[in-house]
């Protein structure tokens, strides 16, 4: 039962954003949460720099610490690592607007759990920096691990700091493969895919 779940949401820079608890939420709300969570994150940690005054202004901030989506029940591991590369593209004195580009990249060692050998092999250019591990209908388990990028794109009012729309273009390279164990050691062959996910949000009148 989702019924009393609530999700808090500051841009206070002494207010550190934080990962609702997923274990007793309705899976359909929790790719929503974490996808509201990222856009309000992204600004606070641009409010956040200070530096950010100017058009073109940028400031690259390492992170790496994961974040965890699992909900340990169907989604066993859900992590991903990063770093933000933000940049104020625009200051619009006329409109009365700001936009600003927040860039979520893999950091030079990313800091996710690594269950299984086969999973260290980096899918793409990078080293691996997104991991999913969840059970399946059939009672197997469902390996995934890959690079994943975020491009975040922020529009906000230079009166107020209000957020008047954002978008969010999420491509996932993924390796997977489906296994007998829980310890991902007796697996299918690996297939390759991608995900991408692209978000938008907009504030109504």
């Amino acid at each position: 039962d989702s019924s009393e779940f609530g999700q808090h949401l500051s841009l206070d820079p002494d207010v550190s954003p934080s990962v609702p608890d997923f274990r007793h939420v309705n899976p359909m709300l929790i790719g929503p949460s974490a996808d509201l969570l990222t856009f309000y994150a992204d600004l606070w940690l641009a409010i956040k720099q200070g530096a950010l005054v100017h058009s073109g202004d940028h400031v690259y901030v390492r992170h790496g610490t994961p974040s965890s989506w699992a909900d340990g029940t169907r989604t066993l591991i859900g992590q991903d690592s990063i770093d933000f590369d933000i940049t104020l593209s625009v200051v619009n004195p006329d409109t009365g607007t700001a936009k600003l580009l927040v860039r979520h990249l893999p950091p030079s060692k990313p800091q996710i759990p690594i269950p299984a050998k086969w999973m260290e092999a980096p899918v793409a250019d990078t080293a691996n920096n997104w991991i999913q591990v969840s059970k399946t209908d059939s009672g197997r388990y469902l390996g995934e691990v890959g690079k994943e990028t975020f491009d975040v794109e922020i529009t906000v009012n230079l009166a107020d700091g209000k957020m008047i729309s954002a978008t969010m273009d999420n491509p996932v390279s993924v390796s997977s493969r489906e296994c007998i164990d829980e310890a991902l050691t007796h697996c299918s062959e690996a297939e390759r895919y991608q995900i991408r996910r692209q978000i938008e949000l907009r504030s109504l009148p």
